[in-house]
């Protein structure tokens, strides 16, 4: 099973906070979350910019303004999860820059997991899903704007490394909690340009013997990893997008209320460098499908 006990949502009085709580309230315990904190970050305590606080700082200003926010925050909460067993909730108020408080606030609550929206338009925070995901030490969890909080699929692209293993088992673990979801192993193997021009036979030549190759490394895989054939479903797919993030996030929306499950490197400044590529564009372009990186 997965243990993220100690997760934070990172929430900002938008509509956007009900569909991550919504999404989290099924999912808790799936992901072996067993505290959560409920941050929300304000630029400036003496200057709310969101309507509803600007109109009780005029019209009921005995009240502070953080106070307001928690109550705000409470309530919603109690709302979506209700008794919500094993889980114990705090709610968090802070004032600063919200990108440099959001992992400030990550690493002093040692949250083994960052769970925040991504949407469609940005609103000037500073707080990217790419940036975040580069920089912050925990694992991240994207919930795109209109993503539903059913799970029915497990998608994870698989280059047969150590941080894909990583990601395979998460999946299988979220899988073995929740409904026994299908994991599927994405292989997508990349054709040199040179002979992009002869396509017509994808079973026979160079690209034919690729295919091949990656089946024979994903049994090696398996019985490295302790897989078993039938735990996973594996895949093999031309890169014909040329482009491996454009690639996966096309499969992942074929299949039906699907998670994205990608493995991350750590934090030395090599790794942060080898991080990018694949997992920073689809942490930047995802958008029908949660994303979840783990580390």
């Amino acid at each position: 099973m997965l243990a993220f006990k100690r997760a934070l949502v990172a929430l900002d009085l938008s509509e956007m906070d009900l569909q991550l709580l919504q999404f989290l309230a099924q999912h808790y315990q799936a992901l072996g979350i067993q505290k959560l904190y409920a941050l929300h970050i304000m630029p400036d305590f003496t200057e709310p910019s969101h309507p509803d606080l600007d109109f009780q700082k005029r019209f009921a200003p005995e009240s502070p303004v953080d106070e307001r926010v928690e109550l705000a925050i409470k309530a919603r909460v109690e709302e979506v999860f209700g008794e919500a067993p094993g889980l114990d909730i705090d709610i968090e108020v802070r004032e600063g820059k919200p990108y440099e408080k959001l992992l400030h606030w990550t690493k002093i609550k040692e949250a083994d997991l960052l769970v925040m929206g991504k949407k469609r338009l940005s609103e000037g925070s500073g707080i990217t899903a790419k940036r975040v995901a580069r920089n912050v030490h925990a694992a991240v969890l994207l919930v795109p704007d209109g993503a539903g909080a059913e799970i029915a699929n497990l998608v994870v692209p698989n280059d047969f490394s150590e941080n894909a293993a990583r990601a395979l088992h998460a999946a299988l673990a979220l899988s073995r909690a929740m409904k026994g979801q299908p994991v599927h192993s994405l292989h997508i193997v990349d054709l040199p340009p040179g002979h992009y021009y002869n396509r017509s036979s994808p079973d026979r030549g160079y690209l034919g013997m690729l295919m091949e190759s990656a089946r024979l490394a994903a049994g090696k895989f398996r019985d490295a990893q302790g897989i078993a054939d039938d735990d996973i479903v594996d895949v093999f797919q031309e890169n014909n997008r040329n482009n491996l993030a454009a690639h996966i996030i096309r499969y992942a929306a074929d299949q039906q209320d699907s998670l994205l499950v990608m493995g991350a490197k750590g934090h030395t400044p090599f790794e942060t460098f080898l991080f990018g590529s694949v997992t920073e564009r689809l942490a930047q372009s995802i958008e029908g499908q949660p994303l979840l990186i783990v580390r």
